[in-house]
């Protein structure tokens, strides 16, 4: 089982590094512009160079789209309409404090120091007062309700890898190569991966059940974004990655 978990980590770093590696090899092309790092700003135009894929990635979206509307979207629905809001908020505030340590993390390796504390002090208080982060104490604090959501994604940026590519992924929707590597780590440090081999049946039962649960959360909030975004675009793919690229540059420049 030993050899099993490690062999499986080892993949994933892998992947991880030749994701890194071949992002790196963006930034050597002189004749070429992908994406935007930490110093440059979003523009259309860098945004249109960054979607070298972009037959491919409108395939990958019109794919997206079907699931969304005809399976999520109803299954969501159900969720709402069905569960009470206080059990729905409480959910979202578990999860949201699960995702401490890449939050954690990431303001390490920015050498952010305050922001790490910050992030290790709220996660306290929601983990004990708040009852394993179902209830949100830490709001009656203003400046831990300030600290900025930093992921790895933006840790590579401030270290001055391009965002390379763009790309829609299945399911998951638009990225970038470089924030693509950086899900697959962010997977490892999550507590409720359900990937792992190192799960007998029982736990991978209940990690399967919360990950369930977690998708049913974000549905929540992201399908009425991406309804209203549809209705309001007459190229709904290129106002999805638009909207993609400007929130990504207004995190990454916190």
């Amino acid at each position: 089982m030993k050899i099993l978990v490690n062999r499986f980590l080892y993949n994933k770093v892998l992947l991880f590094t030749t994701l890194l590696f071949c992002s790196c090899l963006f930034a050597d092309d002189s004749n070429l512009d992908y994406g935007f790092s930490e110093e440059e700003n979003w523009s259309d135009d860098t945004e249109i160079k960054s979607d070298l894929l972009e037959p491919i990635n409108r395939s990958v979206y019109h794919f997206n789209d079907f699931i969304y509307l005809h399976f999520f979207d109803p299954v969501t629905n159900v969720y709402v309409n069905y569960t009470p809001e206080s059990v729905r908020n409480s959910l979202n505030n578990f999860f949201t404090n699960l995702k401490y340590p890449v939050r954690f993390l990431s303001n390490v390796l920015q050498v952010k120091v305050k922001e790490a504390y910050y992030e290790s002090l709220k996660f306290g208080i929601n983990s004990t007062i708040g009852i394993f982060g179902i209830h949100t104490p830490s709001d009656k604090y203003d400046f831990l309700n300030e600290i900025p959501n930093e992921d790895l994604g933006q840790v590579l940026a401030v270290w001055g890898v391009p965002a390379g590519p763009y790309i829609m992924v299945p399911i998951l929707g638009p990225s970038t190569l470089r924030d693509l590597s950086t899900r697959i780590v962010g997977r490892e440090i999550n507590p409720i991966d359900v990937s792992s081999d190192n799960w007998d049946t029982v736990d991978t039962q209940w990690i399967a059940l919360l990950n369930t649960a977690e998708i049913l959360s974000l549905n929540e909030e992201m399908l009425p974004r991406y309804k209203g975004l549809k209705k309001a675009s007459i190229d709904p793919y290129t106002a999805l990655r638009s909207t993609y690229f400007q929130q990504r540059e207004q995190e990454v420049s916190q």
